[in-house]
């Protein structure tokens, strides 16, 4: 007897839609159609742009949780935390947050987690103690070195549909984008 609840297999349950995965394909035409009904004074191509950035940054942050970081034994963020901190060599739990998209606030409990799993510690300044660096251990450096080598095959399998010229076109979108600052109180990880 077949399912009634909603599962990945049958997300359409208790929805109107098809029953097949060609919601997928007709999510964002729907969507769209949806935002209109707010008003004409939406930008539709804005609201484009921002729902595919949504659903490539998330489905790309995903498979790389799944098929890397995961199986090495860090999380996303533990993995973020652990690129930066070896990029710097040595950062203050704010400048990781800043450098890393990982909230300030998370990123105490990551470095906590990294620190128990021997991967990363702390020291206090020695002529101000309030001031936390946060450094990764040997372990640390060789997990952070194998999960980026991992990290990098799956991103050129992300990233193999685009020409080497679509590629270096959309590293500047993105650089323009993280270069234009939000206003103060927007969410930005910086606030």
């Amino acid at each position: 007897m077949a399912s009634t609840e909603s599962s990945p297999q049958n997300p359409t349950h208790h929805r109107s839609g098809p029953a097949d995965d060609s919601y997928v394909d007709d999510f964002e035409r729907r969507s769209a159609e949806a935002v209109a009904t707010l008003g004409t004074s939406l930008d539709l191509d804005t609201f484009s742009a921002a729902f595919n950035l949504f659903r490539v940054s998330a489905r790309f942050l995903h498979d790389l949780e799944v098929e890397v970081h995961r199986p090495l034994g860090i999380s996303l963020a533990g993995f973020r935390v652990l690129f930066t901190v070896w990029v710097f060599d040595e950062l203050e739990p704010r400048q990781i947050a800043v450098l890393s998209g990982v909230s300030r606030a998370a990123v105490s409990g990551v470095v906590n987690t990294l620190e128990r799993d021997g991967l990363a510690e702390r020291s206090r300044d020695q002529t101000d103690r309030r001031l936390v660096t946060v450094r990764l251990t040997r372990a640390g450096l060789e997990r952070v070195k194998a999960a980026y080598r991992d990290q990098n095959q799956r991103e050129a399998k992300h990233f193999d549909v685009l020409s080497a010229d679509e590629l270096q076109t959309f590293s500047q979108i993105m650089r323009k984008l993280l270069a234009t600052p939000l206003a103060p109180g927007s969410g930005d990880v910086a606030d």
